[in-house]
Protein backbone atom coordinates (compact mmCIF):
# COMPACT_ATOMS: atom_id res chain seq x y z
CA UNK A 1 0.00 0.00 0.00
CA UNK A 2 1.34 3.40 -1.02
CA UNK A 3 1.28 6.31 1.45
CA UNK A 4 2.29 9.80 0.31
CA UNK A 5 2.36 13.31 1.78
CA UNK A 6 0.05 15.93 0.30
CA UNK A 7 -1.51 19.33 0.74
CA UNK A 8 -4.14 21.25 -1.20
CA UNK A 9 -2.70 24.59 -2.26
CA UNK A 10 -0.75 24.72 1.02
CA UNK A 11 -3.62 23.44 3.19
CA UNK A 12 -2.60 20.30 5.10
CA UNK A 13 -6.22 19.55 6.10
CA UNK A 14 -6.82 17.59 2.92
CA UNK A 15 -9.61 15.45 4.39
CA UNK A 16 -11.83 18.49 4.89
CA UNK A 17 -11.74 19.27 1.18
CA UNK A 18 -11.48 15.84 -0.48
CA UNK A 19 -13.48 12.60 -0.26
CA UNK A 20 -12.08 9.28 -1.44
CA UNK A 21 -13.82 5.92 -1.84
CA UNK A 22 -12.59 2.70 -3.43
CA UNK A 23 -13.45 3.93 -6.91
CA UNK A 24 -13.77 7.73 -6.85
CA UNK A 25 -12.19 10.83 -5.38
CA UNK A 26 -14.25 14.02 -5.19
CA UNK A 27 -12.02 17.09 -5.16
CA UNK A 28 -12.53 20.89 -5.33
CA UNK A 29 -12.37 22.40 -8.76
CA UNK A 30 -9.21 24.36 -7.84
CA UNK A 31 -7.24 21.19 -7.06
CA UNK A 32 -3.92 21.34 -8.96
CA UNK A 33 -3.37 18.84 -11.75
CA UNK A 34 -0.33 17.46 -9.91
CA UNK A 35 -2.48 16.55 -6.90
CA UNK A 36 -5.22 15.11 -9.12
CA UNK A 37 -2.63 12.83 -10.74
CA UNK A 38 -1.20 11.85 -7.34
CA UNK A 39 -4.66 10.96 -6.01
CA UNK A 40 -5.48 8.92 -9.10
CA UNK A 41 -2.21 7.00 -9.10
CA UNK A 42 -2.00 6.42 -5.34
CA UNK A 43 -5.61 5.37 -4.67
CA UNK A 44 -6.31 3.98 -8.17
CA UNK A 45 -9.51 6.02 -8.48
CA UNK A 46 -11.30 8.24 -10.97
CA UNK A 47 -11.00 11.86 -9.82
CA UNK A 48 -13.99 14.19 -10.25
CA UNK A 49 -13.65 17.93 -9.77
CA UNK A 50 -16.58 19.64 -8.03
CA UNK A 51 -17.62 23.25 -7.53
CA UNK A 52 -17.40 22.84 -3.73
CA UNK A 53 -14.47 23.48 -1.39
CA UNK A 54 -15.26 21.33 1.67
CA UNK A 55 -16.43 18.08 0.11
CA UNK A 56 -14.84 15.94 2.81
CA UNK A 57 -16.94 17.63 5.49
CA UNK A 58 -20.26 17.86 3.64
CA UNK A 59 -20.30 14.49 1.86
CA UNK A 60 -19.87 10.87 2.91
CA UNK A 61 -19.76 7.90 0.56
CA UNK A 62 -18.62 4.40 -0.25
CA UNK A 63 -18.69 2.11 -3.26
CA UNK A 64 -22.48 2.03 -3.17
CA UNK A 65 -23.44 5.71 -3.09
CA UNK A 66 -23.07 9.20 -1.66
CA UNK A 67 -24.86 11.14 1.09
CA UNK A 68 -24.70 14.91 0.74
CA UNK A 69 -25.68 17.93 2.79
CA UNK A 70 -28.64 20.09 1.82
CA UNK A 71 -26.32 23.07 1.27
CA UNK A 72 -24.74 21.37 -1.75
CA UNK A 73 -25.84 23.09 -4.97
CA UNK A 74 -27.67 21.36 -7.80
CA UNK A 75 -24.58 21.84 -9.97
CA UNK A 76 -22.51 19.79 -7.53
CA UNK A 77 -25.27 17.19 -7.12
CA UNK A 78 -25.28 16.72 -10.89
CA UNK A 79 -21.49 16.38 -10.88
CA UNK A 80 -21.61 13.70 -8.17
CA UNK A 81 -24.39 11.88 -10.02
CA UNK A 82 -22.01 11.53 -12.98
CA UNK A 83 -20.55 8.58 -11.02
CA UNK A 84 -23.80 6.72 -11.80
CA UNK A 85 -24.08 5.87 -8.10
CA UNK A 86 -27.15 6.68 -5.99
CA UNK A 87 -27.07 10.09 -4.29
CA UNK A 88 -29.18 11.12 -1.32
CA UNK A 89 -29.43 14.79 -0.37
CA UNK A 90 -30.75 15.22 3.17
CA UNK A 91 -33.64 17.66 3.72
CA UNK A 92 -31.81 19.42 6.56
CA UNK A 93 -28.25 20.48 7.24
CA UNK A 94 -25.66 17.98 8.37
CA UNK A 95 -21.94 17.96 7.68
CA UNK A 96 -22.14 14.24 6.94
CA UNK A 97 -18.38 13.79 6.74
CA UNK A 98 -18.30 14.75 10.42
CA UNK A 99 -21.15 12.57 11.70
CA UNK A 100 -20.82 9.35 9.66
CA UNK A 101 -17.87 6.93 9.60
CA UNK A 102 -18.35 4.21 6.99
CA UNK A 103 -16.64 1.85 4.57
CA UNK A 104 -18.15 -0.68 2.15
CA UNK A 105 -19.24 -3.07 4.89
CA UNK A 106 -20.32 -1.20 8.02
CA UNK A 107 -20.25 2.12 9.78
CA UNK A 108 -20.95 4.37 12.74
CA UNK A 109 -23.41 7.24 12.79
CA UNK A 110 -23.94 9.98 15.34
CA UNK A 111 -27.13 9.83 17.42
CA UNK A 112 -27.85 13.43 16.44
CA UNK A 113 -28.84 12.31 12.93
CA UNK A 114 -32.65 11.82 12.87
CA UNK A 115 -34.00 8.26 12.33
CA UNK A 116 -35.56 9.06 8.94
CA UNK A 117 -32.25 10.35 7.60
CA UNK A 118 -30.36 7.41 9.13
CA UNK A 119 -32.65 5.01 7.27
CA UNK A 120 -31.96 6.75 3.96
CA UNK A 121 -28.21 6.73 4.60
CA UNK A 122 -28.27 2.98 5.27
CA UNK A 123 -30.38 2.44 2.14
CA UNK A 124 -27.92 4.33 -0.10
CA UNK A 125 -24.66 3.12 1.45
CA UNK A 126 -26.04 -0.42 1.84
CA UNK A 127 -24.26 -1.01 5.14
CA UNK A 128 -25.45 -1.40 8.74
CA UNK A 129 -24.83 1.76 10.77
CA UNK A 130 -24.40 1.62 14.53
CA UNK A 131 -25.45 4.59 16.65
CA UNK A 132 -22.26 5.68 18.37
CA UNK A 133 -20.27 8.58 19.72
CA UNK A 134 -16.49 8.64 19.99
CA UNK A 135 -15.02 10.07 23.19
CA UNK A 136 -18.52 11.38 24.03
CA UNK A 137 -18.50 13.43 20.83
CA UNK A 138 -21.00 13.29 17.97
CA UNK A 139 -18.17 13.92 15.47
CA UNK A 140 -17.62 10.24 14.72
CA UNK A 141 -16.64 10.98 11.13
CA UNK A 142 -13.98 13.49 12.18
CA UNK A 143 -12.46 11.57 15.08
CA UNK A 144 -11.67 8.46 13.07
CA UNK A 145 -10.86 7.23 9.58
CA UNK A 146 -11.54 3.78 8.16
CA UNK A 147 -10.98 1.89 4.93
CA UNK A 148 -12.16 -1.60 3.99
CA UNK A 149 -9.09 -2.93 5.82
CA UNK A 150 -8.30 -0.86 8.90
CA UNK A 151 -8.89 2.26 10.90
CA UNK A 152 -7.33 4.96 13.06
CA UNK A 153 -9.18 6.48 16.03
CA UNK A 154 -8.50 9.65 17.99
CA UNK A 155 -6.42 9.38 21.19
CA UNK A 156 -9.40 10.97 22.97
CA UNK A 157 -11.07 7.54 22.87
CA UNK A 158 -10.31 5.06 25.65
CA UNK A 159 -9.00 1.53 25.12
CA UNK A 160 -12.36 -0.18 25.61
CA UNK A 161 -14.01 2.15 23.12
CA UNK A 162 -11.38 1.43 20.48
CA UNK A 163 -11.87 -2.33 20.94
CA UNK A 164 -15.63 -1.89 20.65
CA UNK A 165 -15.26 0.08 17.41
CA UNK A 166 -12.96 -2.57 15.93
CA UNK A 167 -15.53 -5.28 16.72
CA UNK A 168 -18.48 -3.24 15.48
CA UNK A 169 -16.79 -2.46 12.17
CA UNK A 170 -15.08 -5.86 11.82
CA UNK A 171 -11.76 -4.26 10.86
CA UNK A 172 -8.53 -6.23 10.41
CA UNK A 173 -6.53 -3.56 12.23
CA UNK A 174 -7.34 -0.50 14.28
CA UNK A 175 -5.08 1.90 16.11
CA UNK A 176 -5.00 5.10 18.08
CA UNK A 177 -3.13 8.08 16.73
CA UNK A 178 -3.14 11.56 15.29
CA UNK A 179 -2.20 13.44 12.11
CA UNK A 180 -0.41 16.67 11.25
CA UNK A 181 1.64 16.97 14.45
CA UNK A 182 -1.01 15.97 16.95
CA UNK A 183 -4.39 16.77 15.41
CA UNK A 184 -7.05 14.63 17.10
CA UNK A 185 -9.39 15.09 14.15
CA UNK A 186 -8.04 12.16 12.16
CA UNK A 187 -10.22 12.57 9.08
CA UNK A 188 -9.00 16.13 8.53
CA UNK A 189 -5.55 14.90 7.54
CA UNK A 190 -6.17 11.65 5.65
CA UNK A 191 -7.73 10.63 2.35
CA UNK A 192 -7.47 7.10 1.06
CA UNK A 193 -8.81 3.62 0.52
CA UNK A 194 -7.54 0.03 0.68
CA UNK A 195 -5.13 0.70 -2.21
CA UNK A 196 -3.37 3.87 -1.10
CA UNK A 197 -3.46 6.92 1.10
CA UNK A 198 -2.44 10.57 1.22
CA UNK A 199 -1.70 12.24 4.55
CA UNK A 200 -1.21 15.86 5.57
CA UNK A 201 2.30 17.09 4.94
CA UNK A 202 2.97 17.90 8.62
CA UNK A 203 2.27 14.36 9.82
CA UNK A 204 5.23 13.14 11.89
CA UNK A 205 7.26 9.97 11.62
CA UNK A 206 5.67 8.46 14.73
CA UNK A 207 2.20 9.25 13.38
CA UNK A 208 3.09 7.68 10.03
CA UNK A 209 4.23 4.46 11.74
CA UNK A 210 0.79 3.95 13.29
CA UNK A 211 -1.02 4.93 10.09
CA UNK A 212 1.07 2.42 8.14
CA UNK A 213 0.42 -0.33 10.69
CA UNK A 214 -3.34 0.22 10.69
CA UNK A 215 -3.99 0.60 6.98
CA UNK A 216 -1.40 -1.57 5.23
CA UNK A 217 -2.93 -4.91 4.27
Amino acid sequence: MEIEFADLNGNIHIGVSILCTENYALVPIETPDTLVRLIGSTMKVKVIRLAERIIGSLVVGNSNGFIISNVITKEVVDQIESTDLPVYQAPEFFAFGNVVLANDYSGLISPIVPPSIRENIQRILKVPLTLKTIANSDLVGSLGYITNYGGLITPLANEEEVKEIKNLLNLHEIGVGSVNKGSEFIASGIIGNSKGMLIGRETTGIEIMEITRCFSS
